[in-house]
């Protein structure tokens, strides 16, 4: 009988997952099924830092079980690359990887399934709207929240900014297949190689999507220093970065921290802990501020 050994990682509370014997499965009710489809065509075509799911016999990539998408796929036997850091050459490494993502071709059948915005993304100004509603309007529960109504109301002007600058997407452009979250907490570390996991919220966009995230503000879960990310760069390549997209990607990230750990904090789980993280995303050196900078 096939031992099942729950795993506690990332902020997504709608999945579960589970490691058996040389198989991570996946629970979930995230992201969109497109992520299935991505990850078995950069796979086959020869993308090695991806893991692909683990085909059904009747051929299929997922299956539907109570609601949820169950999924298989290799268990990969690594670190997390935001709890050991990269060296220099695996900055290099990741670079190369990611480049190498953005610059597969795009079959028809992807292009048809990708959506064009992060639908968390979507989402957000309305969830922010409803966050400063509640604080503004209602008695907190507990001391948790009224601290947090404290945080929120504090920075009301830059959660109205961030709403604003991502009211209207950048108009169309050269789009590519994005992972949209590859932070290092989605970076498995092993002696032979680094693994992009976690592709949930795939999407077809502008690189710049996917770049924000080695461009400053995202704490340990990005480059820390001017020699990370020119390693980074290294080895991804030449970037003609547009400001005007960039500032829309960094923007709605930084929206969508800002919300989701805000509500995380009134609904649980570890409320305490989304508060702190909330608040270093509020902070002098957190997303929020490099994005309205």
């Amino acid at each position: 009988m096939t031992e099942l050994t729950q795993i506690h990682h990332g902020a997504d509370t709608g999945a579960e997952v589970w490691r058996a014997d040389q198989y991570a499965v996946k629970w979930t009710t995230g992201g969109t099924t497109a992520a299935y489809e991505v990850t078995s065509y950069l796979a086959e075509a020869g993308v090695r830092g991806v893991p692909a799911p683990i085909r059904t016999p009747a051929g299929a990539l997922w299956t539907t079980r109570e609601g949820r998408r169950l999924s298989l796929t290799p268990w990969i036997d690594g670190a997390r690359a935001s709890e050991t850091g990269l060296t220099t050459d695996q900055w290099r490494q990741y670079g190369g990887l990611l480049a190498e993502v953005h610059s597969q071709a795009v079959p028809d059948r992807l292009r048809a399934l990708l959506p064009p915005l992060n639908p968390i993304n979507a989402r957000m100004p309305a969830l922010a709207g409803e966050l400063g509603q509640r604080f503004a309007t209602r008695a907190p529960e507990d001391d948790l929240e009224a601290e947090l109504a404290t945080t929120w109301l504090a920075h009301q002007g830059a959660v109205d900014a961030l709403v604003e600058r991502t009211a209207q997407p950048p108009a169309a452009s050269p789009r590519v297949i994005c992972h949209a979250d590859p932070h290092l907490g989605n970076v498995l570390v092993t002696p032979e190689q680094l693994y992009l996991i976690d592709w949930d919220d795939a999407v077809l966009a502008p690189i710049e999507q996917d770049l924000l995230f080695m461009l400053g503000g995202m704490g340990s879960l990005g480059p820390t220093t001017e020699a990370d990310q020119a390693a980074f760069f290294a080895g991804y390549g030449s970037a003609a970065l547009d400001p005007t997209r960039l500032t829309y990607y960094r923007s709605a990230r930084a929206l969508e921290d800002v919300a989701l750990w805000a509500e995380q904090a009134i609904t649980g789980p570890d409320r305490a802990e989304s508060l702190e993280i909330l608040q270093e995303v509020l902070g002098p050196d957190g997303l929020v501020v490099q994005a309205l900078s």
